[in-house]
């Protein structure tokens, strides 16, 4: 029995070893989203047109005034870093916004946009909604992008809710079978698996779900955070690949 019992020891703690590695090795194989981006994006061998960052927030289920707006606006530009903004202000009855705009680093448009409103049948709002844009072939930049927009929402007291996007071109026309592989040569690299899709003549868009990366949002019960999609750009004669998380939200 004394026999017995030692060995089941020794079994739990071989075991208990094994799932620390495993845990340990789930962690170190995720990566932020700016990462996760850019390595996707390499796989589709597109050269890199520009990207953008997004994010909405819900503040708070009430009204601010527009003077409340600006104070918040101005000391989240403190974390945002919009140097020389150009500040817009508008009072339309239950609806007032304050906005900031104006050039982040590298030439990136970036804007501050906090909007108090009161809905028809819906309790009133205060949203915060953060977006750095740039057209470049340089991701250099890119993670502190995400990294800012975060931190700045997180100021706020707000759950950040980003979306991130790579934008980029391959010359010619890609027919079906090159834009099949070239989705699933991603989702390989990123270990996704399809959740769903649209592949047509104008356009091929395929989300997924990868555990590399700690982000996503729930679709139809489903946990996605990776989309690809391609169409073809007949005035350029190129075909446009975006690569964003969880979603696209450059308009293509």
């Amino acid at each position: 029995m004394k026999k017995i019992g030692i060995l089941g020891i020794i079994l739990c703690l071989i075991l208990a070893a094994f799932s620390l590695f495993t845990a340990r090795e789930t962690i170190a194989q995720t990566s932020d989203r700016g990462e996760f981006l850019s390595e996707a994006f390499a796989e589709t061998s597109a050269e890199v047109e520009g990207w953008q960052v997004h994010n909405w927030s819900l503040l708070a289920n009430e009204l601010k005034s527009l003077d409340e707006l600006k104070r918040l606006g101005q000391e989240l530009n403190g974390s945002f870093g919009i140097p020389n903004a150009k500040e817009t202000s508008e009072q339309k009855g239950d609806q007032a916004q304050y906005a900031l705009r104006g050039e982040w680093h590298g030439g990136a448009d970036a804007q501050l946009v906090l909007t108090s409103m009161k809905l028809t049948n819906q309790a009133p709002q205060t949203v915060l909604v953060l977006k750095i844009e740039r057209a470049t072939d340089d991701l250099s930049d890119y993670t502190q992008a995400i990294q800012q927009v975060e931190a700045t929402a997180g100021a706020a007291s707000a759950i950040p809710q980003i979306n991130a996007c790579i934008k980029g071109l391959r010359t010619g026309k890609m027919d079906d079978v090159e834009l099949n592989s070239l989705v699933k040569k991603v989702f390989q690299k990123v270990k996704a698996t399809e959740i769903e899709g649209v592949r047509s003549e104008l356009v091929t868009s395929v989300s997924g779900y990868s555990p590399l990366t700690k982000d996503y949002i729930v679709t139809n019960g489903n946990k996605m955070n990776l989309q690809v999609a391609a169409h073809y750009d007949g005035h350029l004669g190129k075909t446009r690949i975006l690569v964003g998380s969880p979603i696209v939200t450059i308009e293509y």
